[in-house]
């Protein structure tokens, strides 16, 4: 039992105690009133001897209460018993569930190194065009109206051998899975579930240590990431450049090493950009970051790059990559936050009609946080000059404004409402003002207007 339980119990009788004494002096104040005989007064000193005798024994009755108050809360407030010795009463009982339970918690995390999170995002949205299929156009997993954008669980343990998974489930596996292409055969159907992340963790015993970990695991590219209980994104929708111009996962083998203070470097070789099948393509793909930092980390830049053959039987086609991203934390205004990336890939061979392709972009953030609330904005525009990414030569922009509330007193629990615009120097929208009743194609316009609301939570 807890300390509101032992209030409650306090209060009762405290309750009981009051009412027992206003009885008293009821009864006091009626033998004042009335003589022995029931109608003569009686003199003022038998009047006080009678009351005061009622009052010691008032005093008496006070102290009894108060002597079995103590002991009910001795009761209540239980030690666990001495060790070695049986629970003897229900507070012993519970005292010892209590600490099995601790332990245990202790055991997975502390002990074994093992840590489970989780995070589900979930929400409606509302395409203004109204497409065909509920499909909005170029977004990495967001679709018109309710859907559960994401559940996901992430297990790992740490030390000096260890291992992380992330098993995604949601819009978001259905889109990683539909162009990872992960198994035996390429995908041909939805799959609400994706293995996105598990590689074996090692630390080699070399200066400060070196990270190397083997498996499937997130590219490095890109200043969004897929999110985690611990990383999440300023918007709630991916931009062009994370669904169009970047890699999603690789699988390979990866190590980090942290220099100093100021610089740290990973290097990668894998199998190219997220379909493991394509071991054709005569050679693995070579993928860096270089991190420059000042000392308290306001102030940082991110190169990142891959490069290598990308097409089954090409071994002369090559993908290669180079993203720079800087974020600003500006010293003078607190919870203030710039982030800049650019974007700039091209591939050689026969990609585009029998000849090679480059996409380039630029996006930029700017945060705010103030308290409870945060206030993200983001401007970006795509240049998909040969059609080599979304199948149609263009230049996409697009401008989005995300408002998150975090919910107050609940840890991880964060509410979220956003507007986007895309547009196009094409018009490649389908918008459900003009359907054509023969074939059911819908007018195509130049832009896209959706707005969401999404409520996640993270554990």
């Amino acid at each position: 039992m807890n300390r509101r339980t032992s209030r409650k119990a306090v209060s009762w009788l405290g309750s009981i105690g009051g009412s027992a004494m206003l009885a008293m002096l009821c009864a006091g104040q009626q033998a004042w009133a009335a003589g022995p005989t029931g109608g003569t007064s009686v003199s003022e000193q038998q009047r006080l001897d009678a009351l005061s005798g009622e009052m010691n024994n008032l005093a008496g009755e006070v102290n009894e209460t108060k002597s079995e108050i103590k002991q009910i809360e001795k009761a209540i407030t239980v030690a666990p018993p001495a060790e070695g010795a049986q629970p003897q009463t229900v507070g012993e009982h519970v005292s010892v569930m209590e600490k099995d339970f601790n332990d245990l918690k202790s055991d997975i995390s502390t002990n074994l190194g093992v840590h489970i999170h989780g995070l589900v995002d979930a929400g409606y949205e509302h395409n203004f065009n109204q497409p065909n299929g509920n499909t909005n156009l170029y977004r990495a997993w967001d679709v018109d109206g309710f859907q559960l954008t994401q559940g996901n669980l992430h297990i790992e343990k740490d030390g000096t051998v260890g291992f992380v998974t992330d098993i995604n489930v949601g819009q978001v596996a259905n889109a990683i899975s539909s162009v990872t292409n992960y198994g035996p055969v390429h995908q041909t159907s939805a799959q609400w579930i994706d293995p996105t992340q598990y590689y074996l963790t090692y630390t080699i015993p070399l200066g400060s240590g070196i990270a190397s970990q083997a498996g499937r695991f997130v590219t490095l590219l890109g200043a969004e990431v897929i999110p985690t209980y611990q990383n999440q994104n300023y918007n709630e929708s991916r931009s062009f450049l994370f669904n169009l111009g970047e890699p999603l996962t690789h699988t390979g083998v990866q190590a980090s090493y942290t220099f100093n203070d100021y610089v740290s470097f990973i290097g990668s070789l894998n199998n190219g950009w997220d379909d493991p099948q394509l071991t054709t393509n005569n050679g693995p793909n070579y993928e860096g970051e270089l991190a420059l930092n000042n000392k308290d980390k306001s102030l940082s830049l991110l190169v990142n790059g891959i490069w290598g053959p990308n097409l089954p039987g090409h071994s002369n086609s090559n993908l290669g990559a180079i993203d720079p991203i800087v974020t600003w934390k500006p010293w003078f205004v607190n919870g203030v936050t710039l982030e800049t990336e650019y974007l700039y890939a091209s591939e050689s061979g026969p990609v585009v009609n029998g000849h090679s392709g480059t996409w380039q972009g630029l996006a930029a953030y700017f945060v705010y946080d103030w308290n409870a609330w945060e206030f993200a904005s983001r401007g970006e525009f795509f240049d998909d000059q040969d059609g080599a990414r979304t199948g149609t030569a263009q230049t996409l922009w697009e401008l989005t404004q995300t408002i998150t509330w975090k919910v107050p007193e609940v840890t991880g629990l964060l509410a979220r409402l956003e507007y986007r615009h895309d547009n196009s120097d094409v018009q490649v929208f389908p918008n459900n003002n003009f359907v054509n009743p023969a074939t059911g194609t819908q007018q195509l316009w130049s832009g896209q207007d959706t707005v969401s609301a999404n409520v996640i939570y993270a554990f």
